[in-house]
């Protein structure tokens, strides 16, 4: 390893310029200074010394925290030399180098579904038809299931059969009412007068026709249908002061059941894909089931982050418990420097979600909810829509094109004032439906 002598790691880098750093030249452009920089922290990241010594891993830190700090003075340097000029992505080379990733690491499956997504896109990208016939060949796994198909002959013949019950049902019901009326008429008795027509409720000659409505003698007349004074009169179908008139009582909108097919669920126990390492102040580890975050005060942000296999446009879900600050999902890393977060306070019962980009964040929603001492963070990402859910309830939907949507997502803890300690588990991820 760079900087390894005689069993002691020494900062052989703290004498090299910003571009020694990054191994270029002077005057290099804007994307050289990028790729170099890429190139130089994929050499030094904290995942990549998982299970090196201490001295190793400390270095490694040291050194990437250098590489970074050259990256952001090329390119304040830059921008302040010349006007930025957009850079257009090429997504079909990242799918192909994230799935190149993927199987250099050995996530063969997680490779066959970023190959598939880049096949939709493009089906005769590079060797990308090629690389998923191996991968299928090796798993026995279609590309795509035929789905059923159903004849037309099928369909007419259910068709038809459907129509015949439907007829013998309603011809056997008018048999069954015929048979009905028939033995009523043989059942009636023999002495029933026919029915003939007779004048309406003839008075009966014992009953002298009188008014409805005349009062006796010995009662005062009053209308006939006059209230009485202990019942005001009201409208007959007048609703009860005590029921107000509301709509029918709706489902809430913000309540929203997760769904979608899960495509990638993290395993947090001895065989994580998820780093385990620590530097100055702060440490990441998967065991028994849950990734931990650990920073003492006033370190920041601290994160780990992996690629979803599916892309940019994904669900993510993950139980939550945070003790001091903050802590919860990063979204849309573009940089160490540039992604969103959405994150949670428990002992403020606060929420925010706020973009980074260098030093500067920017607040995107923020708000006051109940947290149980396990909370469950969604984010749903579709384009550049971000939807923000906390056990299951929509707090918020943002739109930004800032950072760029990516595949690239995270686990964050943000110590302030307090040290901070965050414990994930069943991180999962849904395809949208």
């Amino acid at each position: 390893m760079p900087g390894a002598k005689g069993g002691c790691v020494n900062d052989d880098f703290e004498q090299l310029d910003d571009y020694a750093i990054l191994g270029i030249r002077p005057g290099a452009s804007f994307a050289d200074i990028k790729q170099a920089y890429l190139k130089q922290i994929s050499l030094y990241h904290p995942d990549r010394y998982a299970g090196a010594s201490a001295a190793e891993q400390e270095y490694a830190a040291r050194r990437a925290r250098r590489i970074n700090q050259a990256y952001q003075n090329l390119r304040r340097r830059r921008s302040s030399m010349a006007p930025a000029t957009p850079v257009q992505r090429d997504y079909q080379a990242e799918l192909y180098a994230q799935a190149q990733v993927h199987l250099a690491a050995g996530r063969r499956l997680q490779a066959l579904a970023t190959l598939r997504e880049l096949q939709r896109i493009n089906p005769w990208y590079r060797d990308c038809a090629a690389l998923i016939a191996e991968l299928e060949a090796e798993y026995q796994t279609p590309a795509t299931a035929a789905e059923p198909t159903i004849s037309r002959r099928t369909l007419l013949t259910a068709a038809v059969g459907g129509l015949t019950l439907t007829f013998l049902g309603w011809y056997g019901w008018r048999q069954l009412q015929g048979a009905m009326t028939v033995q009523e008429i043989d059942n009636r008795p023999p002495t029933a007068p026919p029915t003939a027509p007779t004048p309406p409720t003839a008075p009966s000659p014992t009953t002298a026709p009188t008014p409805p409505a005349v009062p006796s003698p010995t009662t005062a007349p009053t209308p006939p249908a006059a209230p009485s004074p202990t019942t005001a009169p009201t409208p007959p179908a007048a609703p009860s002061p005590t029921t107000a008139p509301t709509p029918p009582a709706a489902p809430s909108p913000t309540t929203i059941t997760a769904s979608g097919p899960i495509i990638y669920q993290a395993d947090f126990g001895p065989n994580s894909d998820w780093p385990t390492t620590s530097g100055n102040g702060w440490s990441v580890s998967a065991s028994n089931g849950a990734y931990r975050i650990q920073a003492n005060a006033g370190i920041g942000d601290i994160w780990a982050f992996r690629t979803s296999p599916i892309g940019a446009d994904m669900m993510i879900e993950v139980e939550a418990s945070v003790i001091g600050d903050w802590g919860g999902l990063m979204l849309r890393f573009n940089g160490p420097q540039r992604y969103v977060s959405f994150v949670i306070n428990p002992a403020s019962g606060q929420f925010r979600c706020d973009e980074r980009n260098g030093e500067q964040r920017t607040l995107l929603a923020e708000g006051a909810i109940i947290l149980a001492e396990r909370t469950r963070l969604s984010a749903r990402l579709e384009g550049q829509s971000i939807e923000l859910r906390i056990n299951d309830q929509v707090v918020s939907i943002v739109t930004s094109a800032t950072p760029p949507p990516d595949a690239r997502y995270g686990l964050l803890a943000r110590a302030g004032q307090n040290a901070t300690t965050a414990t994930f588990s069943n991180l999962v991820i849904r395809a949208l439906r």
